[in-house]
């Protein structure tokens, strides 16, 4: 393997937090149906159950590189594309992310779940740089004779 990318610690507890806070709604609506000396325990633990869980997985997925090509390490997105079948890498917009994609000879396009960009949280100081390697990574494997 010639790289790995994984979120940052930053993205993970950004995860988290938006997990926790979910949870912390939902936990805020059963609290009126449970009887009052459960309260504080159904308020307090399932949002933190929750947010460890979020930013545990939340560095669990990734992109891995390697002299073959792009593999995404997602367990609920397979995905790998060698470096024959890749056409262009790009930053793209996605939501209130900017993602780096991988367009494909078959049309279809790879979105890769790190590295990305976001705000606050989500920032990753460190993107661009990241993007310009997988770049050169490409450009270095790629193929470039002309495809029929």
């Amino acid at each position: 393997m010639l790289v790995s990318f994984r979120p940052t610690w930053r993205q993970a507890i950004s995860h988290g937090l938006c997990g926790g806070m979910i949870c912390a709604v939902v936990a805020l609506l059963v609290a009126f149906v449970v009887p009052t000396s459960l309260r504080p325990a159904v308020l307090v633990v399932p949002p933190l159950a929750v947010l460890l869980c979020r930013v545990v997985a939340g560095r669990r997925g990734g992109t891995e590189v390697d002299e073959y090509g792009i593999r995404r390490t997602v367990p609920d997105l397979p995905g790998v594309a060698s470096w024959r079948q890749v056409v262009d890498i790009r930053p793209e917009r996605r939501r209130r992310r900017t993602v780096v994609a991988v367009y494909l000879e078959s049309g279809e396009t790879l979105r890769l779940p790190a590295p990305y960009d976001g705000r606050w949280l989500g920032r990753d100081p460190f993107f661009e740089r990241r993007l310009f390697m997988l770049v050169h990574l490409w450009e270095t494997h790629r193929d470039w004779s002309v495809h029929s």
